[in-house]
C-alpha cells in the first residue's frame, strides 16, 4: 500500500464496506490521470442503496471538506459519483456497472489490495 494513501480513500472504503457494497475495487491512477489519484468502484443493490451511500458520504465529508467534495446522484440513474478531488468513487447498480464496465479502463497492475485499509491507519496527504 502506498505510504501516502489518503485518509479520504480509506473513509470511502469504510463507508462502502459498512453499507455492504459489492465488488469494491480501488485503482491507483496517479501519474495517469489529471482528475484524481484514486478511482473507487462499487456495486449497490438498488437505487435506495445508492441514495444511502450518497447520504452517508455527504454527512461524513461535508464538515471536513466542504465544497471540495461533491455527491452527484440522479434518482433512477443507477449511478452515483462522489468527487473528493484526489478520490473519485463510482457506485452503480449491478446492471449499470455491467453496462458501463469502467473496470476495463484500468489494468490489474493499478488495482490496490483493500485488505487492512482503515481510516485510522492512513495518513492524510499533504
Amino acid at each position: 500500500m502506498p505510504k501516502d494513501f489518503p485518509r479520504t480513500l480509506a473513509i470511502c472504503c469504510q463507508i462502502i464496506a459498512d453499507k455492504k457494497c459489492a465488488d469494491p475495487k480501488v485503482f491507483d491512477v496517479r501519474g495517469m490521470s489529471s482528475i484524481a489519484d484514486y478511482i473507487l468502484l462499487a456495486t449497490c443493490t438498488s437505487e435506495a442503496h445508492l441514495k444511502a451511500i450518497g447520504d452517508e458520504l455527504y454527512r461524513t465529508f461535508k464538515h471536513c471538506c466542504g465544497s471540495l467534495c461533491r455527491v452527484d446522484y440522479q434518482p433512477l440513474s443507477g449511478w452515483l459519483v462522489f468527487d473528493a478531488s484526489d478520490v473519485i468513487l463510482h457506485a452503480f447498480t449491478e446492471s449499470m456497472r455491467q453496462k458501463y464496465d469502467l473496470d476495463k479502463l484500468f489494468t490489474p497492475s493499478n488495482l490496490l489490495d483493500l485488505e487492512g485499509i482503515s481510516p485510522l491507519t492512513c495518513v492524510e496527504k499533504t
